[in-house]
């Protein structure tokens, strides 16, 4: 007898949740709860199932812990509860059957599993062997079903791929859906402009408006003409923002200011044949003084990396030279670098943030000419002008206030 899981669902949710279809693929938008529609289905699905095993899959077992283990846990009757396991992340159910949260970083612990169910929640972030070497053969002894969710992440993946497939499909197993945060009924129309404000047009359309967007061709797509401005320079009455990508050749300064809400970058620093971090510090006090409060927003992997032969860190030299450095402790996601800059060159309601004056020509340059590199999603440093757009990368993630991801929903994203 079936046993039903007492749940709310708005409308968009139990269009997915009643379908019986064996294979599910959900887009959808930030806070659209795809992940609390996953818990029910495995809720439900283990509740009428005696003894089977059911998995919850997120690109890392941190993820499945923090997105959905509390969710289950409140959502799931007592009465219906055997035993929980807080280490292994498993619930099982006084008829035998069983769920499981796991993580997909290590897809061979996975492997030998019989399996009637499965959700990929965020699949479009997990490797392609996840889905094809790991769980699908984990289902064919059972006819078990899938369940896929997420947010899409460019056109360079597997999951687009599927998603492609299925209007093909000629089984009559699959189906697929599409919604935006806005239809997902859980974010106020307000909130989602509000966004507009935090993200570029690119980025806000794949994260709010579940659109798949193509990361190719230029890497900068925020930027134009307007963004560069000969009433851009120095005040000296305020703090020098020093963005620097350490390199042998050439090593990269990008010089700003922050007036307001608005960083003007009126200077570059570009030192090839060999130069050092000692050289680069020397020619930054040459142009601006020993006495100039100076906050430099370097590569982060330059607390760890000693310079050359001189057996001391990049950072530590930035230090001793007088400069306060402004990084985090692990590096950014290259993802988050792209879509500060972005976003303060042109953000999703119109707003630039960034102007640059024309002296910073290999500033300009970079952003009007690095692409992506093929089937990749990432710059393509093989040509040469990566170095002045890294630099500025990490001043604006220094610079501007950056809110953690979980803050925006569940995505690879920070935003300001």
């Amino acid at each position: 007898m079936s046993k039903p899981i007492d749940v709310a669902l708005r409308p968009a949710q139990f269009e997915v949740f009643s379908s019986r279809k064996r294979f599910r693929v959900l887009v959808a938008g930030r806070r659209f709860g795809k992940s609390y529609l996953a818990c029910i289905e495995l809720l439900q699905k283990a509740a009428n199932s005696p003894g089977e095993t059911f998995f919850y899959c997120a690109p890392t077992y941190r993820m499945a812990k923090d997105i959905a283990w509390k969710v289950l846990k409140k959502l799931i009757p007592p009465v219906l509860v055997r035993s929980k396991n807080e280490t292994d992340l498993k619930i099982e159910l006084v008829n035998g059957a069983t769920i499981e949260l796991k993580g997909t970083e290590n897809a061979m612990a996975l492997r030998g599993r019989s399996l009637s169910g499965v959700v990929l929640d965020e699949a479009a972030f997990m490797e392609p062997g996840v889905w094809f070497e790991v769980l699908r053969p984990a289902l064919a002894d059972k006819q078990g079903w899938a369940l896929f969710i997420s947010t899409p992440d460019g056109t360079a993946s597997w999951f687009y791929d599927m998603w492609c497939y299925v209007p093909e499909d000629t089984t009559g197993d699959w189906q697929r859906w599409c919604f935006t945060t806005i239809e997902g009924g859980n974010v106020p129309p307000e909130e989602v402009a509000a966004a507009r404000a935090q993200l570029d047009s690119r980025t806000f359309r794949q994260e709010f408006e579940a659109s798949f967007e193509n990361l190719s061709g230029l890497v900068a797509i925020s930027f134009a003409d307007a963004n560069i401005s000969k009433d851009v320079k120095d005040l000296p009455v305020l703090p020098l923002l020093l963005g620097v990508d350490f390199n042998v050749d050439p090593m990269t300064g990008i010089c700003a200011v922050k007036k307001g809400d608005v960083l003007w970058i009126f200077d570059e620093i570009v030192m090839t044949g060999g130069a050092t971090t000692w050289d680069f510090c020397e020619e930054v006090q040459n142009r601006y003084g020993v006495d100039r409060r100076i906050i430099s927003c370097p590569d982060p992997t330059g607390g760890a990396r000693k310079t050359q032969g001189v057996g001391t860190t990049d950072h530590s030299i930035l230090r001793k030279s007088g400069f306060t450095v402004s990084t985090p402790r692990a590096p950014w996601k290259i993802r988050d670098k792209i879509t500060c800059v972005n976003t303060a060159l042109l953000d999703a309601s119109g707003t630039r943030r960034m102007f640059i004056h024309p002296r910073c020509k290999e500033l300009i340059k970079a952003l009007r000419t690095l692409t992506y590199a093929p089937g990749t999603g990432l710059p393509n440093k093989n040509l040469g002008v990566d170095h002045a757009f890294d630099a500025l990368g990490y001043l604006c993630l220094q610079v501007f206030n950056l809110a953690k991801p979980e803050n925006m929903g569940g995505t690879q994203y920070r935003v300001w």
